[in-house]
């Protein structure tokens, strides 16, 4: 048999409180009552600085959104006036080709010398006037290999003074403003 021995547990004695008078009682509750709007309004302004976080964020997307928006728009406005000039370009250019045209038939004719100078100034003064507004050039092609970048091939023919595939005729010079090809040279291309 073996010995139980009974272990009594000793509670600690609780620390009695000391006995507060009214007025502290008052304060004490006045003091609870603060705490808790302490942590209310607390409550509020953490709520508060979150919503004025997120009206941030948004305005900072719709700022972002309205420049983007902008530059598109200027993006567009580009594109735009690229596009009508290069209209007004291209229904420039046949007239100058047929002034070119005017202009060698009248150096045939010897009578007709004095108009075919005057032509001629025109002219230069609508390249000159090209150049110098929009960098806008035309180009003669012939006896450079044919380049589908910048020549259009209206005929092919054999030759024994041009190598295949070089050009040998220009029926319409091309025109470029820069890098940009606004007309391809139209060209007859040696077999």
């Amino acid at each position: 048999m073996t010995d139980k021995t009974t272990k009594k547990t000793v509670k600690p004695k609780k620390a009695a409180k000391p006995k507060l008078t009214t007025k502290e009682k008052a304060l004490t509750k006045k003091n609870e009552k603060l705490q808790e709007q302490v942590d209310k309004l607390t409550d509020e302004l953490v709520d508060q600085q979150l919503r004025v976080q997120a009206a941030e964020e948004k305005m900072l997307r719709v700022v972002a959104e309205y420049e983007n928006g902008k530059k598109r728009v200027e993006r567009e406005k580009e594109r735009s006036l690229t596009f009508a000039k290069d209209r007004v370009l291209l229904g420039l250019f046949p007239i100058i080709d047929n002034l070119e045209r005017s202009a060698q038939y009248e150096k045939d004719d010897a009578d007709a010398e004095s108009s075919s100078k005057g032509i001629t100034l025109v002219l230069d003064q609508i390249q000159k006037y090209l150049k110098d507004t929009d960098d806008v050039e035309s180009y003669d092609p012939t006896g450079e290999p044919f380049d589908p970048e910048f020549h259009e091939a209206m005929a092919m023919q054999p030759s024994d003074e041009h190598e295949s595939g070089n050009i040998m005729e220009v029926f319409e010079k091309g025109y470029k403003s820069g890098d940009r090809v606004l007309r391809a040279a139209k060209v007859v291309v040696s077999q």
